[in-house]
């Protein structure tokens, strides 16, 4: 049986995900939407707290926190580009342990090509 999750639990999870979503749709929010998020998403800071060093209401703080993460979640539906970057980076770390098991197992002429493969998985995995 699943465990319910608490209050504080949901808000951490929501504000993990506004973090990973402004990571690849950021591109679609207005500055001040971003300066929202990026301040809405640190655990540290209530939505209470962020209206007052904004100068606005909480409830202006909870509308534009909930639009902008509604306009980053249709994009996400539409395009994928979320999981389709965490699948990436799931192969890649695949891809890097099977190299190093391949490393100590190699030897001479294999050994060095099988590090030039290694370094371009590590370009290929710093490439956003």
């Amino acid at each position: 049986m699943k465990k319910e999750l608490t209050p504080r639990e949901r808000k951490l999870l929501k504000k993990v995900r506004i973090k990973e979503l402004m990571e690849v749709h950021s591109g679609l929010l207005t500055d001040r939407e971003k300066r929202i998020l990026t301040l809405y998403s640190d655990p540290n800071l209530s939505g209470a707290l962020i209206a007052r060093r904004l100068n606005v209401s909480r409830q202006a703080i909870h509308d534009h926190v909930n639009r902008a993460l509604a306009k980053m979640e249709n994009c996400e539906s539409k395009m994928h580009l979320l999981v389709t970057r965490k699948k990436r980076y799931s192969i890649l770390a695949e891809l890097q342990g099977v190299l190093e098991s391949a490393e100590s197992m190699a030897t001479g002429e294999l050994l060095k090509k099988l590090e030039e493969v290694k370094k371009l998985v590590d370009k290929l995995s710093n490439v956003n």
